[in-house]
């Protein structure tokens, strides 16, 4: 058998034609969804990038806290990489998230090998002062510091083609692997793109396509806040969203180069491939509120990471709108042609069952989720009826026509009716309770699970 799971940071699900997207350039991610099973109720579980990589290779969460935090795996953790191990399966992980694995994060841990494919985020890599410093806006307006800004000028200062840029690299590096390797009975590879996560920085024939006459200001890693409140007009917002899609695109187009070798190596149609993301992000899209970026809280002032500032104090707090909660989940069997829609309400932690799974190896009892096959296979129809994501601050209980949020101490909680109300604006908590108490329950079975029935009536 041989897996292969491909992780895209910050990918939105209505970006993708094959979620209904009709303008949004993504023929090979929708030509892959026509032959596999496409997920309709993925949801995010703990948030975000650190924290989702967790759930994904441990399949359960932290010790001690509700969801998975963002730290490095204990030495006592044991990892989907060696589960695998343990069962002589080799796995290679290729990724250029860099904080997954350069900053005191070993997510690396239990994997055969891995490379890393430097530089994407300010990763302090390479040094080249005869690069500027310049501020494309106000350093306020930028969500780094100005060290960190600089960092990612010089990293890219040097592309010319379209595989200097951070994800067409890592998917070259992924088929060089293949091409040397597509000979091993069985095989993990994952593949963790940052992109397209900002900086939103696609080569200009990537943008060219959503906005090819822009003139303004350019806000390649625009801070997390209010757009309003940020000062960021329209047009320049437009622009934002445009760069946003380019990287879409950019991460489509070296999915395809994947699949392609797959498919000219002979190996497309005995592969488990799973295409996914860690959470999406706002782009002052309805259902968005005004936000840019993917923001749990903010400043008094609508804004949070400015240019390394700390948030103007009080702090406000947000759930995780749709946009940001409900992800991408497309899963292709081995041998599958047929097209599936699962409606199931799945989560992060089913990825490392279904991997096992893939690999004939039966789902330890200790890990959280199940495993997608049966989902897919028709052979179930649901595995929970309710999805519990979030951080260790605030947690949220999602269905197809609820989204529940409280918090612990922060703010009061807040329901939205999804289908009455897509754009989650007006809290209707009081207008149902018995769905609170409901959904409350979920909640209260995730602590359990935790050993924290005690701090239940912290979130209020």
């Amino acid at each position: 058998m041989k897996v292969i799971l491909c992780v895209a940071d910050t990918f939105r699900r209505d970006h993708m034609g094959a979620y209904g997207n009709r303008w949004i350039h993504t023929p090979n991610l929708d030509r892959f969804a026509s032959e596999a099973a496409l997920f309709e109720q993925h949801c995010i579980g703990s948030f975000p990038t650190v924290p989702h990589r967790r759930d994904t290779m441990l399949g359960l969460g932290d010790k001690g806290v509700p969801f998975n935090r963002w730290k490095l795996i204990d030495p006592d953790e044991v990892t989907l990489a060696e589960r695998l191990r343990e069962k002589q399966v080799p796995s290679m992980m290729i990724t250029d998230t860099q904080n997954t694995v350069v900053t005191n994060i070993n997510l690396w841990k239990g994997f055969t090998a891995w490379t890393c494919n430097r530089g994407q985020e300010g990763d302090p890599c390479w040094l080249d002062y005869t690069v500027p410093l310049k501020l494309p806006v106000p350093l306020e307006l930028i969500r780094y510091t100005a060290p960190w800004w600089h960092q990612t000028l010089m990293t890219r200062a040097h592309r010319q083609v379209e595989e200097d840029w951070f994800a067409p690299g890592t998917y070259r590096l992924a088929v060089k692997w293949l091409e040397q390797n597509h000979r091993i009975d069985s095989f993990f590879l994952y593949i963790d793109t940052f992109d397209p996560h900002e900086p939103w920085d696609p080569p200009e024939w990537y943008e060219r396509l959503y906005d090819p006459d822009f003139k303004g200001r350019r806000f390649d890693a625009p801070t997390y806040g209010i757009v309003r409140k940020l000062g960021i007009t329209k047009r320049e917002m437009r622009n934002i969203h445009a760069r946003y899609c380019g990287e879409v695109t950019m991460v489509d187009a070296a999915f395809g180069r994947l699949v392609a070798t797959l498919q000219k190596l002979g190996i497309y149609d005995e592969t488990l491939l799973i295409f996914t993301t860690d959470h999406g992000t706002y782009m002052d899209l309805p259902g968005d509120n005004g936000m840019v970026c993917k923001a749990m809280m903010l400043g008094d002032d609508g804004m949070i990471m400015s240019g390394g500032r700390p948030p103007k104090q009080p702090l406000h707090y947000y759930p995780h709108y749709t946009g940001v909660a409900r992800i991408p989940l497309i899963v292709k069997l081995p041998g599958q042609r047929q097209p599936a829609r699962v409606k199931a309400i799945t989560q992060p932690w089913d990825l490392a069952p279904t991997v096992l799974d893939g690999f004939g190896i039966a789902k330890p009892p200790e890990l959280w989720g199940q495993s997608l096959v049966p989902l897919i296979r028709g052979e179930k129809k649901r595995i929970r009826e309710a999805a519990v994501l979030g951080n260790p601050f605030h947690a949220q209980v999602m269905t197809p026509q609820w989204l529940y949020a409280v918090w612990r101490g922060q703010r009061p909680k807040v329901l939205y009716d999804l289908k009455a109300d897509p754009e989650q604006r007006k809290d209707v908590s009081a207008k149902y309770p018995d769905v609170v108490k409901r959904l409350h329950r979920h909640l209260a079975a995730h602590l359990k699970r935790q050993g924290m029935e005690e701090q239940l009536g912290e979130y209020r």
